[in-house]
């Protein structure tokens, strides 16, 4: 029995340990303990992500993570054939690869692939673009494909346009025929043929996001009417939809910048359909009879969107709220007549409710006694985003019956007239683990630095946060593992060096166009911040290779100005400009931007 006893424990019984634990990043830890634990961390691994990886880096990391499923190439810099390749030869099985950005690839990489991974289920390569021929050699090298992601037209060295056409996809619904999942982006290449194309050949399909595409309310119509396993419907367009007949609707149905009229959503309340998750998003023409006549026959509804809607008043809620007992998720953003009573409403008649969005409201204007109002225990996040009636006070309020609230984002709520107390918030509810305060204006009164709070995700890009406020912040908040300080022109040395000194678990930093914070700071950061992984420099042109390659031999990817989604947005300003489509509003191009970076 002693023998027994002192067996060591198995490798395969310390994975299942490992695999358990609350966060992925411990595993970094653990491998430090010795080689057997380095190797049985190695071999659980299942998914990375690479940042600008070397072809060379790539290889060592295939060799060393020997289960992986899941690979996603970000901002690659080097050949991407010969990545591709590469990833081919590592004897992995895959299930999933992403390759986002990419313009082609060479159909002999496509081949090598598919001979070799016979499993891949998912392929993303948004949002670069693809052209029919690339759609073609896909559909031969990969029949078992059943997710894939297809964005908008782009161009290549030589000025001509890559794109895939109704032909591509023609041909590629014909082979892929196991395909449950289609997403389409900016292309208006894209029409109704390739609707009737995926609906009559692809049995299986699932979800599809068309999103400013070439097709119609026709083509639409025909995919629903057709599609017998669809579950998930995403539409972005410019075009109305009516009363079409259709009764086999999906059960999650987005709609975004798509005139939906009130007949539209009478043909949906009487299908009866399991309707699970509906979003109308910036839609226009229907009225508060249409919506209030679908939730009423909806009332097991578990999401709900309605941002743009800016006919609702707090009237408008309180006679909905008995049909949003199942709901989960909620978003009102941009419904500036909503205020206090809308949200006590939500909170006390939403019992199952986790996600709660009042941006762009009058939230705080409205004098309303919280006083004995039952708590809501459920709510998780709180996205409050630019409701400039806001307090300090009125938030503790609201903070006070949601007090199990662990992400909030208060993005330009705070003005330099009225500032925010972080350190009141962080002590009202010291739960939460997500703050995002990005153009707010701040203060923190003087709690003698003590620790209050178990923050790990700090967010206060282009704050005017002081090396003074930052000081303070960060020795109560020591656990931070992100911290983002984008664009704060206040900030020097001085603050970030309190940074450094007071979060010794932070991985992620960023201190893009911080103006008075000089480069030479980078070489120190990274010297005293051993669990750092990634930096985001305050210049465009530092680190250049030589000083990257250094700094990645110390365990962080220090990379230069992020300007990722500023590169997006040009490519949809682009599509819009050559759609002939009218779209100057700034806050819709930016969220355009946005779906097609995240979605």
């Amino acid at each position: 029995m002693a023998a027994e006893t002192s067996k060591e424990l198995p490798d395969d019984c310390w994975g299942m340990i490992f695999n358990n634990l609350d966060d992925e990043n411990n595993l970094e830890s653990i491998s430090l303990v010795s080689k057997r634990f380095l190797s049985i961390t190695s071999s659980i691994r299942v998914s990375i992500n690479v940042f600008s990886p070397s072809v060379e880096t790539l290889s060592r990391l295939l060799q060393r993570f020997s289960n992986l499923k899941k690979i996603k190439l970000q901002s690659f810099t080097g050949d991407l054939n010969q990545a591709v390749l590469t990833i081919a030869r590592s004897g992995l099985d895959l299930e999933e690869l992403n390759m986002s950005g990419i313009r082609s690839l060479q159909k002999v990489c496509l081949q090598q692939l598919s001979s070799k991974m016979k499993n891949l289920k998912v392929l993303d390569c948004s949002p670069g673009a693809l052209g029919d021929e690339d759609a073609i050699s896909i559909a031969d090298s990969f029949p078992q494909l059943e997710e894939l992601q297809i964005a908008c037209s782009s161009y290549d060295d030589n000025r001509k346009m890559i794109v895939v056409t109704d032909e591509g996809i023609d041909y590629l619904s014909s082979k892929l025929k196991k395909l449950r999942k289609i997403n389409f982006y900016y292309n208006q290449h894209i029409t109704d043929k390739s609707l009737v194309s995926l609906s009559s050949n692809c049995a299986f399909l699932e979800h599809i996001t068309v999103s400013y595409c070439g097709v119609t309310e026709n083509g639409i119509s025909f995919l629903v009417k057709n599609s017998d396993q669809l579950k998930t419907l995403r539409l972005s367009a410019h075009f109305t939809v009516g009363s079409s007949g259709v009764t086999n609707f999906p059960p999650n149905l987005v709609f975004t910048n798509v005139g939906i009229s009130d007949e539209f959503l009478y043909s949906i309340a009487e299908a009866r359909i399991p309707l699970t998750s509906f979003s109308l998003i910036f839609c226009k023409s229907y009225t508060f009879d249409g919506i209030s006549r679908l939730l009423h026959s909806y009332q097991s509804l578990n999401s709900l969107d309605l941002m743009g809607a800016d006919f609702l008043t707090n009237e408008y809620v309180e006679y909905l709220s008995p049909f949003l007992h199942s709901l989960t998720s909620i978003s009102l953003v941009d419904s500036p007549d909503l205020s206090d009573s809308a949200f006590i409403v939500l909170t006390q008649r939403c019992p199952l409710l986790r996600h709660l969005k009042m941006g762009m409201s009058s939230l705080g204007r409205e004098e309303c006694n919280y006083d004995g109002l039952m708590k809501n225990f459920a709510i998780k996040c709180l996205d409050l985003s630019s409701n400039s009636y806001l307090t300090t006070s009125s938030l503790k309020r609201i903070l006070n019956i949601s007090p199990e609230v662990e992400k909030i984002r208060l993005s330009s709520c705070f003005t330099r007239n009225n500032q925010l107390d972080v350190a009141d918030i962080l002590e009202c509810n010291r739960g939460l683990v997500n703050m995002n305060l990005a153009a707010c204006q701040l203060k923190v009164v003087s709690r003698k630095d003590a620790i209050i709070s178990t923050l790990k995700v700090l967010d206060v890009k282009s704050s005017e946060i002081t090396d003074e406020v930052l000081g303070m912040l960060v020795r109560m908040c020591p656990g931070l593992v992100h911290l983002d300080l984008e664009d704060c022109d206040e900030l020097t040395e001085e603050g970030v060096k309190e940074v450094i000194k007071s979060c010794k678990k932070l991985r992620f930093l960023s201190l893009s166009a911080c103006l008075n914070v000089d480069i030479n700071i980078i070489a120190w950061i990274v010297d005293n911040s051993p669990s750092l992984r990634r930096l985001v420099s305050p210049s465009y042109s530092y680190p250049d290779n030589e000083e990257q390659r250094h700094f990645l031999q110390q365990g962080c990817l220090v990379s230069k100005v992020w300007c990722l989604e500023l590169a997006a947005a040009g490519v949809v300003h682009q599509f819009l400009k050559s759609a002939g489509s009218d779209f100057s509003d700034q806050y819709r191009l930016i969220r355009c931007t946005r779906e097609l970076l995240w979605l």
